[in-house]
């Protein structure tokens, strides 16, 4: 070959690498695994587990299941591999050989199952897991546990009670693990708190060890040779590697110095060759030297699916009827389309990978407009019929999309005024601006100064029939609840009040005729206990003159001697037009302006509907005649029609649920949107039918993802708590995140990339959270008991019937000692897993087989197993049951125990039946709030607990009763912990720094903040803290830790063994005062 021939080739060969080295660049790479013996990583990739050398080079794909599988994990001989997959439903654990054969699977639980470690002689696998904590155990049930399950997948094996994550054993029979605390999203990063993860140590003596010092986070531990550990920890302000020793713990030396993003899952081989993810790429380091990156090929057949097929047939998110009375646009998956009334037809209005919402259509039929977020922008668009032969937007050959707004500014929920020469719409989420159509001249409405938007969608306005008006909901200075006022449509005039009430006043509606302005209101409804739980709400309206609000009093007698009524009011239809051609004529007439009579407009102020109820929409129809309304009952949502004048009401239709309403044309039909479709009701003779909607659409999934980390990220510049964002260069932590986007193929790692993305926010309340819904996953059922795990011999030996447990009958012969031997015919064995007989099997008689050893005597029973949802509330009933039980014995019965569970009304509810009820008559309280992930209830509980008693009520020398009457006014004291979320964080703080009492437990980390959670279009849900709260200091409670006032750690040890030392130390501290 001559010389210059060679030059060729070794260039085209530099060259294709190169090539193939940029392709693979932005790989998510994650979960790595490196052999015991150094040469060879397992990682996951687009759903899938594939190995390569740890030089780099060709990966060899392990599995090609089309469900997700992840977390591989090597056996300590290197011969098979353990991995999670979510193939029946659940993520449950399975093995295969190391060269991706012989797979197996080895849980059958519908808790997810993660690997962690194969036991030393390679013939188990353990695994995290929330299942049933050990009988004898004080810990709150949802932390999870570590379990171990052989190769021969029989019954799993405690090996904790507490929540050992990520947990790695050596042949000295010691084992380390990450300790879990509370609820942080995992991917959260740079906070430091009681509730960052730390490394622990439990050594071959039993004992345990905390052997990481650093107050953020320390995760993934692995053993290396002499004596030493690696793990990861945020000490240098992001995730690098440390080595530490068991000889001198506290000290450690930093291995990886990465700036920037976090190192992730983190292993190591037996030559203490490392193995680690960083930025989704993959690296091995040998100490001392530098980290290599290692070139990987995936290139092949990795499942990447450009454009998928979906069925557009249900899950609606907006909708509005066209005044043509044929068509009706719609919102589907981000996109506008248009169906048949009938449903027999539907076409696709937009295309695009961004969000389309907010849709409105002109009063001629021929225009749309909408909400786009394109260009890294809210922007409003049109799409206009332009051929004045064609009428319909379902077969019209020419349709013209235009951008009516694009500007810096973020503008949606665009509303046409009744003249179809204006649209209404939003600015910055609480601007209230109107665009002329023909000139595009912009005037401002409403300044939204003090409007705060919680949600995208939650500010509310209505034009007048008459396109005079706008009616918005506004907020008070420093009240949040809403009232009613107008404004004039020019952008003249001041914001007028028309509700002045002291209750909420939300959705403003203009009735057809102009003469009514209505809304809901919650004053006559019954409300929650809490402030801020649930209310049944009313329609109220005011009556614009004086003539409607007469008009309106008149009972039906006296309404047929109004002479100088014109309009037959005798129904809702349009029974008295004269001739077809008249519809044409309706839509072509000027609505005549309204009249508003000021004086005195509030005293024209009534109440509309009949009764309050969880009320979702309402409209008034023709002629102010009957309102509609959508409302709760019996747990079914009923479309009520109720005539103004005589009060008779009576049901249309049922609904699961509540949901929007629109009207059809001349307002003979009502629409409702709810759950996700949409339904046509006659409103003269109730007839109900669904719009039955069936397309398809072909759609870029990827093109999708990639708007919408774009859409998350823009999302959290405009609504984060801090303009600052805590200090986080987001504009290239998102450009550096999105790279991976274009190469996934799920939605599991586009979670995981959201998480990331969000957790450089060192904010509570984000993350990313998502799950597919398999319609045949496994779904496991319950018998509500603890099984004897020292019994060797085959079934399930009964140690406790947990109370309220399906085992439970009249005949009460199933007790503790009885022997489980088979279910429904099929034995339990040593080596069988009895959750496999259980699957599916929730509510549906069954056949046990039991077996008593004392009585020598076997029988069997039908029973009813229950899902693990009922099971966990027998369990946490069971868990405050002891802890009052424990709390009675320790005060002599003088102290009451109450847990509070959420901050919310129904947990609220709980609360004061049993403090009133159960425990009333205690000379102190303790009040329990660990593990409570949150609500609001800060006023509410800190109120009830700072009760004073101020008054005596006595009757021939008894006391009858006190002021406060329905308040605590005895001592108290709050347990707290690490798990304490949200509000119950802001609810310690308050209660502490109202000097209510004292705090027991563990620091409280600072998460007290509101949060928005968006559900994006393809299922996922993310988190914006969005509103800081702060303390009555003046700081901030975001990140602020609240220390207690006396700090008590549960161990290890104790509280698995029913030993809870907080509430011993609440007890013994509480004592002082009843003494």
């Amino acid at each position: 070959m001559k010389p210059k021939s060679l030059t060729f080739l070794l260039c085209l060969f530099f060259i294709l690498n190169s090539i193939s080295a940029q392709q693979n660049e932005n790989l998510w790479l994650r979960h790595t695994a490196i052999s015991p013996n150094g040469t060879q990583i397992a990682f996951t990739y687009n759903a899938d587990i594939y190995s390569v050398s740890v030089n780099g080079g060709k990966a060899i794909r392990l599995t090609t299941n089309s469900a997700y599988d992840t977390k591989p994990i090597w056996s300590h001989d290197g011969q098979q591999i353990a991995f999670a997959s979510n193939r029946y439903g659940n993520f449950d654990v399975f093995v295969m050989s190391s060269s991706g054969t012989n797979v197996k699977r080895l849980t059958f639980h519908s808790a997810n199952d993660m690997p962690t470690d194969f036991s030393q002689n390679n013939d188990a696998v353990w695994f995290n897991s929330i299942r049933l904590d050990h009988q004898n155990s004080m810990l709150f049930h949802r932390l999870g546990e570590l379990y171990s399950v052989n190769l021969n997948a029989t019954i799993p094996k405690q090996l904790t009670s507490f929540p050992a994550y990520e947990a790695k054993n050596n042949s000295h029979g010691a084992m380390l693990f990450e300790e879990i605390k509370g609820y942080e999203d995992e991917w959260r990063k740079h906070h430091k708190s009681s509730v960052t993860r730390d490394i622990w140590i439990k050594t071959a003596s039993e004992n345990y060890q905390k052997i990481s010092n650093f107050s953020g986070e320390n995760r993934n531990p692995v053993f290396g040779s002499a004596n030493s550990f690696y793990y990861l920890s945020e000490k240098s302000g992001t995730f690098n590697v440390y080595k530490s020793s068991f000889a001198n713990p506290k000290q450690s030396t930093q291995v990886s110095d990465f700036k920037i993003h976090p190192v992730r899952h983190l292993s190591i081989s037996n030559n203490d060759l490392l193995s680690y993810s960083f930025n989704g790429n993959i690296y091995t380091q040998k100490i001392g030297e530098s980290p290599k990156k290692i070139n990987i090929d995936v290139s092949g057949d990795q499942s990447l699916m450009d454009n998928e097929l979906l069925f557009v047939n249900g899950n609606v998110t907006d909708m509005v009827p066209s005044p043509n009375g044929k068509e009706l646009i719609f919102i589907h998956r981000g996109d506008v389309f248009v169906t048949s009334i009938d449903g027999s037809l539907t076409r696709r209005l937009t295309e695009t990978p961004e969000q389309e919402r907010s849709i409105d259509i002109s009063s001629d039929g021929r225009t749309i407009v909408y909400a786009g977020e394109r260009n890294n922008s809210w922007n409003l668009y049109t799409q206009t019929i332009t051929n004045k032969d064609e009428k319909y937007f379902l077969n019209a050959i020419e349709l013209e999309e235009s951008v009516l707004l694009a500007n810096t500014s973020e503008s949606f929920q665009p509303q046409f005024s009744p003249s179809g020469e204006d649209i209404a719409y939003l600015e910055e989420r609480t601007k209230l601006r109107v665009i002329n159509l023909k000139s595009k001249k912009i005037t401002a409405i409403h300044d939204g100064e003090k409007h705060f938007s919680y949600s995208d969608g939650d500010q509310e306005f209505e034009w007048s029939p008459d396109g005079k008006w706008l009616a918005i909901t506004f907020y008070p200075e420093q009240y949040w609840f809403g009232e009613i006022g107008i404004l004039k449509a020019d952008g003249t005039g001041e914001l007028i009040n028309v509700s002045k009430s002291g209750f909420s006043d939300f959705s403003p509606k203009w009735s057809l005729d102009g003469s009514v302005l209505y809304w809901t209101s919650d004053r006559n409804g019954m409300h929650s206990v809490a402030k801020t739980g649930p209310t049944q709400l009313d329609v109220y309206g005011v009556f614009l003159t004086q003539k409607a609000y007469d008009k309106f009093k008149l009972n039906k007698d006296e309404f047929v001697f109004l002479v100088d009524d014109k309009v037959d009011d005798n129904d809702d239809s349009d029974k008295n037009k004269k001739n077809k051609n008249d519809d044409k004529k309706v839509e072509n007439t000027k609505v005549e302006p309204i009249t508003i009579e000021f004086e005195n407009l509030i005293k024209r102020k009534a109440k509309l509907s009949l009764f309050s109820t969880n009320l979702s929409d309402m409209l008034i129809t023709k002629n102010a005649k009957s309102l509609l309304y959508l409302g709760r009952v019996d747990n079914k949502a009923n479309l009520w029609k109720l005539d103004l004048r005589t009060r008779e009401i009576k049901s249309l239709g049922k609904f699961e649920r509540g949901g929007i309403m629109a009207f059809g044309k001349d307002a003979k039909d009502v629409f409702i949107l709810s759950r996700g479709r949409i339904s046509k009701i006659e409103i003269d003779s109730g007839k109900k039918k669904s719009v039955g909607i069936n397309d398809e659409m072909p759609f870029n999934l990827s093109e999708e993802r990639i708007y919408l980390i774009d859409h998350v990220s823009r999302q959290v510049k405009k609504k984060f708590l801090d303009p600052n964002l805590h200090g986080a260069l987001w504009d290239e932590l998102s450009a550096n995140y999105k790279k991976f986007v274009p190469h996934l193929n799920n939605d599991y790692d586009f979670k995981d990339i959201l998480g990331e993305l969000l957790g450089e926010l060192n904010a509570s309340h984000t993350g990313a959270r998502f799950s597919e819904r398999k319609i045949k996953g496994d779904q496991t059922a319950s018998l509500g008991f603890f099984i004897d795990d020292k019994h060797l011999g085959n079934g399930l030996k009964i140690s406790e019937i947990i109370e309220g447990s399906p085992l439970v009958n009249s005949d009460k012969k199933v007790k503790p000692g009885v022997i489980i031997e088979a279910i429904n015919g099929k034995s339990i064995t040593q080596n069988s897993n009895y959750y496999a007989l259980l699957n599916r099997k929730i509510d549906e008689a069954i056949t046990i087989s039991y077996y008593n050893p004392l009585t020598k005597t076997r029988w069997k029973e039908r029973v009813k197993p229950i899902s693990i949802r009922a099971e966990n509330e027998l369990r946490y009933q069971r868990w405050i049951k002891k802890n009052r039980e424990m709390v009675h014995q320790l005060s002599n019965n003088q102290i009451g125990y109450m847990h509070i569970r959420s901050m919310n009304d129904r947990s609220f509810r709980v609360f004061l039946d049993e403090v009133m009820g159960e425990e009333v008559n205690k000379k102190a309280l303790v009040v329990d709030t660990r593990f409570n992930g949150g609500g609001d209830l800060v006023d509410d509980i800190t109120t009830f607990l700072s009760g004073k008693k101020y008054m005596e009520f006595q009757s021939d020398g008894k006391i009858i009763g006190i002021e406060s009457q329905r308040r605590w006014t005895k001592p108290s004291i709050m347990l707290v912990g690490e798990s304490n979320y949200s509000d119950a964080h802001c609810t310690p703080a308050g209660y502490k720094d109202l000097k209510i009492g004292k705090l027991v437990g563990m620091p409280v980390p600072g998460t007290c903040s509101f949060v928005w959670w968006e559900r994006i279009q393809n299922g996922i849900v993310f988190g914006i803290p969005n509103m800081q709260v702060l303390d009555i200091e003046g700081d901030v409670l975001e990140n602020k830790e609240l220390q207690p006032d006396l700090l008590v750690k549960n161990s290890f040890d104790n509280i698995t063994n029913g030993k809870d030392e907080q509430i011993e130390a609440a007890v013994q501290e509480l004592m002082k005062s009843v003494n």
